[in-house]
């Protein structure tokens, strides 16, 4: 009976042995997926993509990094401006035809500076003085966005500092939450791509519309159903006049709107996705197909592509799926921090800590880390 009872103890054991054995393997075999599917860092800690200079026989690509402003002809980079403790470049401006980038550091000055393309260097005094404004944020697209002591919000070229392009209104008590543009496309003037300027005061939110050219520009606000909803990208389709506005918040819903007017209307909702501020979201049509490419948050999360028929913000049809495959091979396991269009469909990504790729999505590739060209 002993021996009996010894034998079913050993036979026990030995069965809890292969179960906890099994559980490891699973888990190791999901570990080794994990690696094997993330991107080794490069050593380049890309912050903004500039822009690209073709007005001469080499095209230039203009960046910041951590270590501050970098040109690259595609094969070899080169640093212009270093940073520097309490002077580090926050975003940069490519000015072609003034050949200046031109750049907002965090000195707090309020100050804008330039790199002459034609010197090679510093220009030595400040390009623009706004330090009479309370808050100042140079954009992409070469705008800067202020607020004054009377709480009063503008956007003003760089080059004119007394002049607004439009202004936006006066809100006693915000602040600015959030300047979304259109991802691959923040580089170009307010006439071909629209913003969204996003104001709090903690609680509600307010967001305007920002369109047009020089002093047609217009600040059109959004309906106050949207004053309880916090944005994380947003993008425009101009089709034959006919404009299509796209807004995703950090909660993983889509809304969108034939009007800046509105109605906006939730197209989709991802309960198992959600966004950070300035996620990016590109739109790409087949001609009948629009794709709303996104990357949700998480490290490991691939591309999520959210489809519904072109100009339409119908529910109906709308799918959604993630990407892991052709245009996509490389950036599950990556966190996007700009993107810049070449042209439709064909994008440089800028990640994090992973390098900068090409993508193609109308021909489905992507080319490995700092393989891209200009």
């Amino acid at each position: 009976m002993k021996k009996n009872h010894i034998l079913t103890s050993i036979t026990l054991t030995l069965l809890l042995s292969f179960m906890l054995l099994s559980c490891n393997a699973d888990a190791t075999a999901g570990l080794f997926r994990q690696i094997s599917e993330s991107k080794a860092p490069v050593g380049i800690v890309y912050k903004q993509i500039v822009g690209i200079d073709s007005s001469s026989s080499q095209k230039a690509l203009y960046f910041l990094t951590d270590e501050g402003l970098y040109k690259s002809d595609g094969t070899s980079s080169s640093r212009l401006v270093a940073n520097a403790e309490e002077n580090i470049i926050s975003t940069a401006y490519l000015d072609t035809t003034a050949a200046k980038v031109v750049f907002q550091t965090n000195d707090g000055t309020k100050k804008l500076y330039s790199y002459n393309l034609i010197t090679g260097a510093l220009d030595s005094a400040a390009i623009a003085d706004f330090s009479t404004f309370d808050f100042v944020k140079l954009l992409p697209n070469g705008l800067v966005l202020t607020k004054d002591g009377s709480d009063a919000f503008a956007l003003y070229k760089y080059t004119d500092v007394n002049a607004a392009v439009v202004s936006i209104g006066t809100l006693p008590g915000f602040g600015v939450e959030a300047v979304l543009q259109p991802s691959g496309t923040k580089h170009q003037d307010l006439s071909t791509t629209p913003l969204l300027v996003s104001l709090t005061d903690g609680s509600d939110y307010k967001h305007y519309y920002v369109s047009g050219s020089g002093s047609s520009s217009t600040a059109t606000a959004l309906p106050a159903a949207t004053e309880d909803i916090r944005y994380a990208s947003m993008t425009v389709i101009n089709n034959s006049g006919a404009i299509y506005i796209y807004m995703l918040t950090y909660e993983g819903a889509l809304y969108g709107a034939s009007s800046v007017t509105g109605p906006f209307t939730l197209m989709h909702t991802a309960s198992t996705k959600s966004y950070e501020k300035h996620a990016f979201m590109y739109a790409y049509s087949d001609g009948a197909t629009t794709d709303l490419i996104t990357k949700p948050k998480g490290i490991n999360e691939p591309l999520y592509v959210i489809s519904f028929n072109d100009n339409t913000v119908d529910t109906t049809g709308v799918s959604a799926e993630p990407i892991r495959d052709g245009y996509g091979v490389y950036l599950d396991a990556v966190e996007i921090v700009d993107s810049y269009e070449k042209s439709d469909g064909t994008l440089l990504i800028a990640t994090l800590n992973n390098g900068m790729y090409g993508i193609d999505i109308g021909g489905n590739t992507s080319t490995n880390t700092e393989n891209y060209s200009l």
